[in-house]
Order: structure tokens, then sequence, then C-alpha cells
């Protein structure tokens, strides 16, 4: 949607720049000029000069400046228009759009998006699915909670949405630019319950399916399309953004039926990254609206890993966000099923709550190894402020009984002995491993096992792996291959399966190979190890 220069203009001189440079990085304001630490590069001295005057910036450090939006730009990594609609927000501007190509085309999207989604939910009212209904039941929600959240079905028949598809006059291009379609041009979405995926305007941009059958994935979401962006994207209700502003803070969550749970139980104030990781540009998205971010993954070594995690890009953001893990009953997976089993004491659960840094620092206590706790709180430090860092040394010797003074010397003496990066957290237990491994198994099986070295590689470094794709090739045609071919997946969950697998199989190898290099003394083996950590980060660069 284009945006008037007159608009852009008004815009402008209504806004500060101080107003969003003082809230992302320390500076102070003097009349209408300033001086800040740059939040592009790192620095111990303010060397980033702006004004209210002309809003604008200039760093003499590294050299990057320009307007008010284009700071917006920046600090958010949002495209310039973004920028003008995040200031207008901020001084509730009424901006004025004109009509352009990339206007009709992005209104025509979402316009199908919106079509498509009242057809799922036609589907789900007309009881086409009776399996779907009884499912949904068990999770504790009757006729009236499937018409709240809106909560639709895709027919296992692809036949029959193809026809509604066309009646819309939807080409198959059409399909694929939606998000729609596998790499193989088929309907992603078939026999499964369906999740709309909306904008903060409640436009349709994407869907969640849950299959019915348990076999495949057991989750996929839309693949990447022109209004559909997976790391910018959440899963909400209708009532997040006035259940945000009544509450003061957000729940982040799993998976779909979490959302819903905590709608039940009063909190519409929760969204969910839809399966995928939590990222800086989600974020940033909520940070727009509150300061106070509540982690309710599952309660399992996963949810924990993923908890974690946020460690690690939560300081890459340029507002200050306070994070909290939410604490569930150790007997409840998540809180679907903590909803599932008619529990309805939720307060107990916002008071049972640790700050992020301690809830971390808490994971990796280890009584029996006060050296391994050490080196893995060295490993959390890495992604705190120094005023966190400092936090964190007094939090865990009050926990441990050691003193400041003992953890800061442990910490510095590590950092000395130790030249390599050790992994912050183990990665072996990775959530939907069997997943990826069925998707990649999907694809072997559709491609007559024909398969290029990036592939045979990953097939190779793991044996149990090996002997599976082995047995699969010479049982062709078999009942067990031909179910493997019913498995929908885009070439982005494709390309995420040989990602993850990969990681988790040379995290098995590269185990072993330090148990031999220990039992051997065979120095040979450091090439090997180095050559597997190296493709790991670049698999996770890739996620």
């Amino acid at each position: 949607m284009g945006i008037s220069k007159q608009s852009i203009e008004d815009l402008k001189n209504k806004s500060k720049i101080s107003d969003f440079i003082l809230s992302s990085t320390t500076g102070k304001l003097r009349g209408n000029k300033g001086m800040a630490l740059c939040p592009f590069h790192g620095e111990k001295t303010a060397s980033m000069s702006f004004t209210d005057e002309e809003n604008l910036f200039h760093c003499f450090g590294c050299r990057e400046g320009g307007d008010i939006f284009k700071y917006i730009q920046l600090i958010n990594n949002v495209e310039f228009q973004e920028s003008v609609e995040i200031a207008a927000d901020k001084y509730s501007f009424n901006l004025t759009y004109t009509d352009s190509k990339f206007e009709n085309d992005q209104k025509k999207l979402i316009n199908y998006m919106n079509k498509l989604n009242d057809y799922f939910i036609k589907n789900m009212n007309e009881g086409k699915s009776q399996d779907s209904i009884e499912y949904l039941k068990s999770r504790n929600l009757e006729g009236i909670d499937i018409k709240e959240f809106n909560i639709g079905f895709a027919e296992k028949n692809e036949s029959n949405t193809l026809s509604y598809l066309n009646q819309l006059g939807i080409s198959k291009n059409e399909l694929r630019n939606l998000g729609l379609l596998s790499d193989k041009g088929n309907l992603l979405f078939k026999n499964r319950i369906i999740f709309p995926i909306t904008n903060f305007r409640n436009e349709t941009i994407g869907f969640g399916g849950r299959a019915i059958e348990d076999f495949g994935p057991k989750y996929i979401n839309s693949s990447e399309s022109g209004v559909y962006k997976k790391n910018r994207s959440l899963y909400f209700t209708k009532n997040f953004l006035s259940a945000v502003k009544k509450k003061k803070f957000v729940i982040l969550v799993e998976g779909y039926f979490d959302v819903i749970a905590f709608n039940k139980l009063g909190y519409a104030n929760v969204a969910s990254p839809s399966g995928t990781a939590l990222t800086i540009q989600q974020i940033n998205l909520l940070s727009r609206y509150t300061k106070d971010i509540y982690i309710c993954f599952d309660n399992d070594t996963p949810g924990d890993m993923a908890t974690k995690r946020i460690l690690e890009i939560k300081n890459n953001q340029p507002s200050d966000l306070n994070f909290f893990k939410i604490k569930l009953p150790a007997k409840y997976k998540d809180i679907s099923e903590f909803f599932e089993n008619g529990e309805t004491n939720i307060e107990n659960i916002f008071d049972q709550k640790d700050e992020l840094v301690e809830f971390c620092i808490n994971m990796i206590i280890n009584t029996d190894d006060t050296k391994e706790t050490f080196q893995e709180f060295k490993n959390i430090t890495k992604f705190l402020s120094p005023l966190e860092k400092d936090l964190s040394i007094s939090y865990l010797s009050k926990k441990i009984g050691i003193t400041k003074e003992v953890i800061s010397n442990e910490l510095n003496y590590q950092s000395n002995i130790d030249s390599e990066d050790v992994p912050k957290f183990k990665r072996n237990d990775i959530n939907h491993i069997n997943t990826f491994r069925e998707i990649l198994i999907a694809d072997l099986i559709k491609s007559d096992f024909k398969y290029n070295d990036e592939v045979e590689f990953l097939i190779n470094i793991d044996d149990n792996f090996k002997t599976l794709v082995s047995e699969l090739m010479s049982n062709k045609n078999t009942e067990e291959n031909e179910k493997y071919k019913n498995i929908s997946y885009s070439d982005a969950q494709l390309q995420e399966a040989i990602a993850r697998l990969y990681i988790y199989f040379a995290d098995n190898k590269i185990e072993k190979l330090i148990k031999e290099m220990d039992e051997s003394n065979d120095l040979s083996i450091l090439e090997d190890l180095e050559d597997l950590k190296k493709k790991i980060e670049f698999y996770q660069n890739t996620l």
C-alpha cells in the first residue's frame, strides 16, 4: 500500500526522532539536539548525534545515518512503509494511502485468504468431519468454542477444495503466492483442523493445520507468501490487542491449542510463533504494545530449551523488555493439558514465575558438578548486559553458597583456558525429530531415492538412519512406502527438516568422536570435529 508524500511529511513534522532513539539506546537530549550510544555497532562512548529539529541522526563511528524513518527501519528491521506506520501508531496519526498495483495485489490475496477461511469454517460448521469435531471435544472445546475461535476443516478430498478455489478464479500461480501449495504442486491442507493466522487487522494471512490421522507431520503451516511472513507473524485470537492493552503483558506459548486454552481461562493476551522458533522480528512486533513478556512453553526439555534460547536474542532487540518464565504444575505438559483437565486456578501460575535469567540459572545448577555449573553459567552470561551479568552472579552466589568474587574469578579463569566456544545448551533434545525424519523419508520415496550430495551426506552421518533408508530402498512400493506419499509438506519445510536432522545427527556424531578421541588419543579426529561444527553452524543460520 502506498502512502502519500504529503502524509509522510506531515507525520515527520509531528514526530520526534529522540522519542525512538532514547527508547532504544542510551543517550542525552539537550534542547533539540543530543548524543547517544550507536545501537548499530558496539561502542562505549556516545558517537551518534541526533536532532529533533530536522529529525536526523548520524553516527561518526560507523557512518550510519538518515532521517527518523531510516532509524525506525534499522532498529526494527522493517521496510520503509512499515517504519512510517510504526511512527504513525505512536502518535495516533491517520495516514493517507494511495492506490497502487502492490496494494491491489495485497488486497486481492488477503481477500482470497479470507474467503478460503470462510470455506474451512463452513466445512466445520456443516460437520464435514465428525472425527475433527470429536477430537476438538477431547480437547475440551465445544461448538460455541469452535465458532468463537473460527476453527475450520480442510477436507481429505482436495478436489472439493480445488473446485471451490476455481469458482473464486484462483489460479495455480496465485495458490502458490498464497503459500497453499507444496513444492510438488499439491494442496498443503488436507484432512486437517484449520486455525486461521491473522494480522493485527484480523485479516487472514495464513493457516495452521492439525492432522486428523496419526501419520505424517502433526502440524503444518502455510508456506511463506506475499502476505504471510513466518518470522514476523504470530497466531492469536481476535481480542489479542485489546487484551494486551488491558492486561499490560503478553503470554507466549508454543501451539494453537495453548493459545485457545489461555483464552478459555480468561487471557486473550496470548500468542504463539506457530511451531517455529521465536524471532527478533516477532519480539520487536510485541514490543510496540508491551514491555512485559511471559513465557509459557511446554513443560518439558524441548520447551525449556526454547525458553533458554530467548536469552540469545533478547538483548539483540532495541526495546527494554522484561521476560518471565511461567511455572506450570509439574504434572501438566502444557497449558492446554492444564485446561483440559478442568483446572481453573490460573492466578497461581502467574504468581509462580521467574525472571528469565533466574530460570536459566536454575536449570543449569548441578550440585554434583560445580565446575559444569560454572561452564554452563559462563555460556549464559554471554548473552547478558553488564548489569544483568552482575545481578546473575549475585543470584548464582546465593543459590550455591559461593561468594561473588570466587564466581567472577572462576568465570575469568575459564575464559582464559577455554579458547573454543562451547555450545550453550545441548541440542540432542530437539522437538519433533520424528516429524522431520518422516518429511525427509517422504521426499526420498517421492523422488524414487534420487538425492543430491547434501542429502547423501546427511543419510551417511547416522548409522540407524542410513539402515532405515536402505531398507526402504530395497522394499519399494510396499504399503508402508505408500503411506509416506500421502505426507504433505512445502519446500521450506523440507529444507528445515534437512537442517534440523543434520544438527541432531551431527551432535550425536560429535559426542561419539570425542569419546573415541579420548580412548584412542587420535588427534586427527579434531579435523572431523571442526568440519561437523562448521556444518552445524551453517545449518543453524538457515533456521
